[in-house]
């Protein structure tokens, strides 16, 4: 694909959405630059996340190589993490619910020269023909799941990985509740304590909540858990050495307190 054939092709990715993972797809062509400093900023984290991710998944992983390893993404936005996992080997499988960001991100496979199989879908409603993956990667979704979802979506994580999870995600320390003003505390139907955040206002259209790309896909309220309950509802879904990243992460260390990178393992 030629610069030109790049450039032509952005522009028909609605391009008056920023893009939130960042590319850049030939020299100089990037998906989101400098210019835009508060969606660079968030795109620049974001690699950041994909990076610690890869390597503590090239680290922990059975026999320590990704190289043909089956790897499921789930809510992979434009496939900025499916990419640096397909780089590294692995057969990698991206859902998406957004039906712009599973654009993007097969233009952005294409683009960069990697085969990844990009899927169209809701994490909550997952075909069960997916199989079993060595990795999945659940990364920035969980805390925009409504609190009805967070128990069954626990347990299909269990169900879906076969080695490793790997989960980046918001929790309701304290600082949350205050910097965030989460509301509660409530309990999902096994118990699982956590807080409420607002996603959309009550009276948002599906068109409206559509648009907010950074946003839930249609719940008012996402449900963020304690660290703690998070942790047990992982280990009642199967994972029996549960590991917390405390260095290398991306926000530094405050940020970090409320927005733990943790690996599942099945051993």
């Amino acid at each position: 694909m030629t610069p030109a054939d790049i450039k032509q092709r952005l522009d028909s990715l609605l391009p008056s959405t920023p893009w939130a993972h960042l590319f850049e797809f030939a020299p100089g062509i990037f998906s989101v630059t400098e210019d835009n400093e508060k969606f660079f900023k968030k795109a620049t984290g974001l690699k950041r996340v994909g990076e610690v991710l890869l390597q503590v998944a090239e680290m922990q992983v059975q026999s320590h190589s990704l190289v043909g390893k089956r790897v499921l993404d789930l809510a992979c936005g434009e496939g900025g993490h499916s990419i640096q996992f397909a780089e590294k080997g692995a057969n990698v499988t991206g859902v998406e619910g957004r039906k712009l960001y599973v654009e993007r991100a097969r233009f952005a496979a294409e683009a960069l020269g990697q085969k990844v199989n990009f899927i169209s879908g809701d994490v909550r409603n997952l075909n069960s023909q997916l199989g079993t993956f060595d990795v999945v990667v659940f990364s920035g979704i969980l805390h925009h799941l409504g609190i009805e979802d967070f128990d069954g979506m626990i347990s299909e994580l269990g169900r879906l990985t076969d080695d490793m999870l790997l989960i980046y995600t918001h929790v309701s320390s304290e600082l949350a509740v205050r910097n965030h003003r989460l509301q509660g505390p409530q309990k999902t139907e096994n118990g699982r304590e956590g807080f409420l955040f607002r996603e959309h206002k009550d009276d948002a259209t599906a068109e409206q909540r559509e648009q907010q790309v950074r946003a839930s896909l249609d719940n008012t309220f996402s449900f963020w858990a304690r660290e703690e309950d998070l942790i047990n509802a992982l280990r009642s879904a199967g994972f029996s050495l549960i590991l917390k990243v405390l260095t290398p992460h991306p926000f530094g260390w405050e940020n970090a307190s409320y927005r733990p990178i943790i690996v599942a393992k099945k051993v």
